[in-house]
């Protein structure tokens, strides 16, 4: 007797601790791999428009290592690619009916190096294509570095008259037409916007390209497009600019604020 009952009690504590499982639940399937077309842009070698063409996905995110913007949420979207070169495209996707996250990756071919067309734009901006070039410092009139919610908007902030700090005015942004060849001076130092907007020793990186995107901004505005990491005027903006205006003694682009809602409109005069 004392024996079935200590067995009845194992057992009744195996039971307890055991996990409650519910035979109807079952777990949905790993999500299929999306579909992805990846085509080059007709007459420009250097742009890419990738579309996911799948469905049954809630949530999506690009990578485009070595492209330009290197990351996109969108369904559709256009990559830059500024130098020759074999790349890869991958999307991951988020299946509606859960089941986890998939992925599929595609590779495409870049035949040459992006290079600045010789037009009346690239002159403005380079000086003319047969000097050595022409820097751009940001201008000490009021509106240096307006800030707002949209494209031209400056609800958040507008710089007054030599509002802005040493280390901005000195900076030159300076651009050649040879070989699209980008050369940031900065003089040492850089203000850093995600440390108090105090200026902070920076070395700019020597071996940077640009080129111009017709069409390709906003409204239809053509955009200066410049490597990951690099920028005009600001830290926290670019890598790319829709070109507002260029004239021989002024130079005003817009872009989007990084990793955050919101846009810069920047003025620059020639140094």
């Amino acid at each position: 007797m004392k024996k079935s009952l200590l067995l009845l009690g194992m057992a009744l504590a195996f039971n307890a601790c055991a996990p409650y499982e519910d035979d109807d639940i079952t777990l949905p399937a790993a999500p299929g791999a999306p579909s992805i077309t990846v085509e080059l842009v007709n007459g420009d070698p250097n742009r890419v428009v990738v579309k996911d063409v799948s469905g049954g996905f809630f949530a999506r995110v690009w990578e485009f290592p070595g492209g330009t913007p290197a990351k996109s949420t969108l369904a559709i979207d256009t990559v830059f690619y500024q130098s020759k070169g074999d790349y890869l495209v991958t999307l991951y996707a988020s299946s509606e009916g859960g089941g986890g996250t998939s992925s599929v990756t595609q590779s495409i071919n870049i035949a040459q190096d992006a290079q600045p067309a010789c037009d009346p734009q690239t002159g403005l901006l380079t000086g003319d294509c047969e000097t050595p070039g022409r820097c751009w410092t940001l201008t000490h009139a009021a509106g240096a570095v307006r800030v707002g919610p949209t494209p031209g908007s400056s609800e958040w902030y507008t710089s007054p008259v030599n509002g802005l700090q040493a280390a901005q005015y000195d900076d030159a942004f300076c651009f050649y037409f040879a070989g699209g060849h980008f050369q940031y001076n900065n003089n040492g130092q850089t203000v850093d916007p995600w440390n108090g907007y105090n200026p902070v020793n920076f070395a700019p990186p020597t071996n940077l390209n640009w080129v111009i995107s017709k069409g390709s901004g906003e409204g239809g505005s053509d955009q200066l497009i410049l490597p990951e990491g690099a920028f005009l005027g600001v830290w926290d903006s670019g890598p790319v600019y829709d070109i507002v205006s260029v004239s021989e003694t002024q130079l005003v682009v817009r872009s989007p604020i990084v990793n955050t809602a919101g846009w810069f409109e920047l003025t620059f005069v020639k140094n």
